[in-house]
């Protein structure tokens, strides 16, 4: 008895710590390395590493975000750790220091300059840049999500350096990561419509904004088709496979009800980032 109370305990007290690093954004990490180790044919113990550097990184600016976000999440996510009162913000920054020297500890760990260089830039980007007041980048649309994708860009370039040395192909692979997210994160602000000071559907209407969002969706199947050219993998063209259905069915929510159905749709982007890494990921090392 005693141990089913404590046990209880324990899972009360840790819970908002774990929703707060919001582990369903770390498939993002986990596409973003898997897809990186395909198109090097190369995988070993250090993808594990590099996943828990990328999550420590990317859950770091989750976390000032919603210490900044208060207000807002008050009003679309009242539920959430910080704005429910079930963490306070002084325990939100002590956490946030925690996720941040892991992500540079763990960089160190893999002797890798270009991880730690990357942690430091996702702290300025996805942290300081994007949330803070004096700079709120995530209060103008454009601006947001090029910072969001310009990290994920930078985070694939971390882990092809714990691989190999950084070439053209690098390059060619985190800017796919750089249109993939740019892309697809206009998608999140339909969710959170009712809360945002600014976002695309704000500025241009849900309607016009959703005809743009969808017209996005299909973009990174450029930089996948260049990748098919310049790789000729099988397993790159079946990700564009896979990739289109659930684009489609991503439109067909933002063409009729895009904010009601805003958790939907976002599951959806999440599959569209994540299932075609994967069936590149087993096409490469298991077929």
């Amino acid at each position: 008895m005693n141990q089913n109370i404590n046990l209880n305990g324990l899972i009360t007290k840790t819970t908002p710590f774990i929703e707060i690093m919001k582990f369903k954004s770390g498939t993002i990490d986990l596409a973003i390395i898997i897809t990186t180790c395909s198109i090097l044919g190369q995988i070993d113990f250090r993808a594990g590493l590099l996943l828990l550097w990328s999550i420590t990184v990317h859950s770091g600016g989750d976390v000032i975000n919603d210490i900044y976000d208060l207000h807002i999440d008050k009003i679309c996510k009242p539920n959430s750790p910080i704005a429910s009162g079930r963490m306070s913000v002084e325990t939100a920054w002590i956490f946030l220091i925690i996720l941040y020297s892991a992500s540079i500890s763990i960089a160190i760990l893999l002797l890798n300059y270009t991880c730690i260089i990357v942690s430091i830039l996702g702290i300025i980007i996805g942290g300081v840049l994007y949330s803070h007041p004096r700079f709120r980048f995530k209060d103008h649309p454009v601006l947001s999500v090029t910072s969001i994708a310009s990290y994920f860009a930078l985070e694939a370039i971390g882990v092809w350096s714990a691989y190999a040395p950084i070439t053209i192909d690098t390059l060619i692979v985190s800017f796919y990561v750089f249109v993939l997210l740019f892309s697809l994160t206009f998608f999140k602000d339909f969710k959170d419509v009712k809360g945002d000071i600014n976002s695309l559907p704000l500025m241009l209407g849900v309607k016009k904004a959703a005809k743009v969002v969808s017209t996005l969706s299909l973009l990174p199947m450029l930089p996948m088709l260049y990748l098919l050219f310049l790789y000729e993998k099988t397993a790159i063209a079946l990700a564009m496979v896979v990739y289109i259905p659930i684009a489609i069915s991503a439109i067909y929510i933002l063409v009729n009800d895009p904010v009601t159905q805003g958790h939907r749709l976002r599951n959806k982007v999440y599959l569209m980032i994540f299932i075609p890494s994967l069936v590149l990921f087993l096409m490469t090392f298991f077929f």
